[in-house]
């Protein structure tokens, strides 16, 4: 049966602090993740509205922490004693904001811009990797300091156009498997490029069918649906205008059953809640339909909540109304 109403999520997310059980084998396993799961469940804490909850101790020693994170070369990794990396990079710089604390902007900057490649490409780390998801940290991150200056911003977008399918969506490379996850990506950095000079159409068909008969978005053809897509299509509608060319009601309504009833979302019905999904199913419902459940609005291009971005300098003039 549909869960027509929101869970109340916040005592998961503040108990989440506490399970802290170094002697068990999933605290290992996600030690490199620390940073990306502070981004997600303090950004879910204050879509809820509820960031007043924290108290200003605990954000002092969350930002303590946040700066030790940050290495020599200026990028930030997972954790302490950890490599630095984009993606860790780009969700301390997020984290820092939620916080409201400072860091070395100026060395995070200067690493995430030395990650461009000649072909405008980004790599995530100095072995070289390249992918979408780091040309979309690349320009969010540098969006966010106000540093867009440091890389060449038209051969970032040239390169994700790249990536572009026959089927009208995007892979992580050019040549790669269109996926629901590239698509928030490509699509975001061309967003934050300003060239959105593509057929828009086409990918909006891609993500429509997309749509399961449950109303879940999978993100690939002939997949299960996953709360997560909610978030990463749906957000990429949003930036195209293009939000009614899914059924939206049988989406938000997918999310609501994909809830615990003790709090958390799960990727899928009946299964174990997590502090991602949680997190891009609240993000996709304030999306949505935000005022419904009295979520903060979260902004479809930053995955911040626009209070937030308009006191950003760099990042305000791309808050959608």
């Amino acid at each position: 049966m549909l869960q027509q109403q929101l869970v109340n999520h916040l005592p998961y997310l503040m108990a989440l602090d506490k399970s802290k059980d170094i002697e068990s084998i999933g605290y290992y396993l996600s030690e490199h993740l620390k940073v990306a799961g502070g981004y997600w469940t303090i950004n879910a804490i204050a879509c809820l509205n509820k960031i007043d909850q924290i108290s200003e101790e605990k954000k002092q020693q969350l930002s303590k922490w946040l700066k030790e994170c940050q290495n020599q070369d200026g990028g930030f990794g997972g954790n302490t004693n950890h490599d630095s990396h984009i993606t860790n990079t780009h969700y301390a710089i997020l984290l820092s904001f939620l916080l409201g604390c400072e860091l070395d902007y100026e060395a995070a900057a200067k690493y995430v811009a030395a990650r461009q490649r000649k072909d405008g490409s980004f790599e995530g780390d100095q072995w070289g990797e390249v992918d979408a998801r780091f040309s979309y940290c690349g320009l969010s991150s540098l969006t966010l300091l106000n540093k867009r200056d440091l890389i060449d911003v038209k051969k970032a977008a040239s390169y994700i156009k790249k990536c572009r399918n026959f089927d009208g969506s995007f892979g992580g490379i050019p040549d790669a498997e269109s996926h629901g996850a590239y698509v928030f990506c490509c699509v975001g950095t061309l967003y934050l490029c300003e060239d959105l000079s593509f057929n828009i159409d086409e990918l909006a068909m891609w993500i429509h069918e997309r749509q399961t008969s449950k109303g879940g978005l999978n993100g690939r053809p002939e997949k299960l649906a996953d709360v997560c897509y909610s978030w990463w299509m749906y957000s990429a509608l949003c930036l195209l205008k293009r939000e009614q060319w899914i059924n939206q009601q049988a989406l938000e309504n997918y999310i609501l059953e994909c809830q615990d009833n003790d709090g958390g979302i799960a990727d899928r019905p009946n299964n174990q809640p997590d502090v991602f999904h949680t997190f891009f199913g609240l993000a996709a419902l304030s999306l949505l339909n935000g005022q419904q459940y009295q979520l903060n609005p979260i902004d479809p291009a930053f995955a911040l909540p626009k209070s937030i971005l308009i006191n950003i300098p760099g990042a305000s003039r791309f808050i959608q109304a």
